[in-house]
């Protein structure tokens, strides 16, 4: 006789397939819920993927480009707002030279277009100093993302300064004896850019030198030993401008006499500044472009 009886045969059937079911069923919830997972994985990968990518394109924007147009900083009509420096003699930008103009000139409303206004932002430029304090050349931007989900951060290094070199003339005035005049490149003003800005002489890492005569378009200013290496203003009267066609650019022509020692050496500087900038803050350290930092933070508005 049978153990089994054929409607028990058929329970115990039963039995084994819902036994079957239960790993199975479990399987599925854990696969179920990993899918979950993944795709939230995915969906934060590719969100993040984007953030920063953005925040790259928005950088290599601002050191890579001159902007557009390329004088938006002088016109005050940027369509997109980019910080390179233009060589004049190619008509490009200098990748890795800040204009200090376009430094100055930038603004959040700009770095916000640049970006998109879907993320807030906060944007830092500071010299590299290892002998001191780093300068701060710009701020702009909210800097309290600490409550932010996700916070993206880029970083470039270029070169950068506060106060643009128009012309200079760097490891090549030397005294060997006898009289000397020495050949400054020329740079160009416009009747516009005088009403925006100052025009300086600035003599530095002098040795030797006690008297120096610069002449701009034959018009003399002096230093003497106790005023060598203070920064002087030029009159603006010096400098060619037509008021009848007031964005015309013209050249100064620069000369150097100077008298010392044997040996003298001295490097020489023409800097462009805001009208107003004081006398003081014209330096080796403020015109000469030292390797900076540009930071910037992006996060989605509203995290």
């Amino acid at each position: 006789m049978p153990l089994l009886s054929d409607d028990s045969r058929g329970f115990a059937i039963s039995l084994d397939l819902l036994l079957a079911l239960i790993p199975i069923t479990l399987v599925i919830g854990f696969v179920a819920s990993d899918m979950d997972n993944l795709l939230f994985q995915m969906e934060d990968t590719v969100f993040r993927s984007s953030m920063d990518r953005d925040a790259g394109d928005a950088l290599g924007t601002l050191l890579e480009t001159s902007g557009t147009p390329s004088t938006w900083e002088i016109n005050n009509n940027p369509q997109i707002v980019g910080l390179a420096q233009l060589d004049p003699s190619t008509n490009t930008p200098e990748q890795g030279n800040v204009d200090p103009i376009k430094l100055a000139a930038l603004s959040t409303s700009e770095i916000q277009q640049l970006v998109g206004n879907q993320y807030s932002f906060y944007f830092n430029v500071s010299t590299i100093n290892n002998s001191g304090t780093p300068v701060s050349l710009k701020t702009l931007g909210n800097s309290s993302f600490g409550s932010a989900k996700d916070v993206v951060r880029v970083q470039r290094i270029s070169q950068a300064s506060q106060f643009k070199v128009v012309s200079s003339l760097v490891g090549q005035i030397l005294y060997l004896g006898g009289s000397r005049s020495f050949s400054i490149p020329s740079f160009q003003t416009s009747f516009t850019s005088n009403q925006s800005f100052d025009y300086w002489i600035l003599i530095s890492n002098n040795v030797g030198f006690t008297n120096a005569t610069v002449n701009i378009n034959n018009n003399p200013v002096n230093f003497n030993t106790g005023n060598l290496t203070t920064a002087a203003l030029i009159n603006p009267n010096f400098l060619i401008t037509n008021s009848s066609n007031q964005n015309q650019f013209y050249n100064n022509t620069v000369t150097l006499n100077a008298t010392g020692s044997f040996p003298s050496s001295m490097n020489i500087y023409i800097v462009q500044a805001p009208k107003n900038t004081a006398p003081g803050t014209i330096t080796a350290s403020s015109v000469v472009p030292q390797p900076s930092n540009f930071v910037l933070y992006l996060w989605l508005k509203g995290n």
